[in-house]
């Protein structure tokens, strides 16, 4: 699991809760707890398990409901070798804009713009107390803004690099409407597997 299927999980399982029959939802739900012992949300996380489960279950076209369900939460753009990640979704809107609302949050997330670092490393760069800092990077990780980048050797123990699931976040206000646009870079693209 990796990329944006974090930050899209909550959301996308609340779509496909949405659009699925009574039937159809209860028989997605049994054979992907009975399968592999996970709920919609988890599933998603692990979208070649979710993937595998739908085509069991579902008569039409899989890939046209999924990108359906996609398209009610994110509006995907190419540009150049990155990606525009367009939020369209309320609730994970609200979600960012109250994660980079908060000062040290937003600081936590500069210095992830551009850098791979260790938990020891953000706290150091970002100038943030380790009591607070400790909980808001782990609230960022289950949130999907954040995610592992890899592994270093620090004193015998391998320990989490993350950066960014963004390379870049815009939030414009208009009248009667917010719009949050992410830059994802390919490689980050690339690794989502709701997505590709």
């Amino acid at each position: 699991m990796a990329g944006i299927d974090r930050l899209i999980s909550a959301s996308l399982s609340q779509i496909i809760k949405k659009r699925l029959n009574s039937n159809e939802l209860k028989n997605l739900e049994r054979k992907l707890f009975l399968e592999h012992g996970m709920s919609i949300k988890l599933s998603i996380e692990h979208f070649d398990k979710f993937n595998e489960t739908l085509k069991n279950i579902f008569n039409t076209d899989k890939n046209k409901f999924k990108n359906e369900c996609i398209n009610e939460i994110i509006k995907i753009k190419k540009i150049n070798d990155n990606y525009s990640i367009k939020i369209i979704d309320q609730k994970l809107s609200d979600l960012i804009l109250e994660l980079c609302g908060d000062v040290e949050t937003r600081k936590i997330l500069i210095c992830l713009f551009d850098n791979d670092l260790t938990i020891p490393q953000i706290l150091k760069e970002s100038k943030i107390p380790k009591t607070s800092g400790y909980r808001k990077i782990e609230n960022l990780i289950i949130n999907g803004l954040i995610l592992e980048s890899g592994k270093i050797l620090s004193e015998s123990k391998r320990i989490s690099k993350y950066r960014c699931v963004f390379d870049e976040i815009k939030i414009e206000m208009k009248k009667n409407d917010i719009i949050i646009q992410g830059i994802i870079n390919k490689k980050t693209f690339d690794k989502s597997t709701s997505i590709n």
